[in-house]
């Protein structure tokens, strides 16, 4: 039985059990989807992180779109990197 991708990383042992089940459901709806139908299903994940009174922390979100973007082509990666530098561009 292979490792869950949710056990390679040191950040899941201090984060919030919520972060984490959001977290694990966004990336099982997410698995075989192309990121451009990300969107949705990222907002909803966020609104329920809200309705707890949390939110990622740009720690936690780098580790998120890692787990998403794993089994993706070098392509698909390029546009992920774009969309965030134009988001980090926007925060400033």
């Amino acid at each position: 039985m292979s490792q869950s991708i949710f056990d390679q990383y040191d950040i899941f042992k201090t984060m919030h059990p919520v972060k984490i089940q959001v977290m694990k459901e966004l990336a099982e709806q997410m698995q075989g989807k192309a990121m451009k139908d990300a969107a949705p299903l990222l907002m909803a994940a966020t609104s329920k992180l809200k309705s707890h009174n949390l939110s990622f922390s740009p720690e936690e979100s780098a580790v998120l779109l890692e787990i998403l973007t794993k089994d993706m082509n070098p392509q698909e990666k390029a546009k992920v990197e774009m969309m965030k530098n134009v988001i980090r561009k926007q925060r400033k």
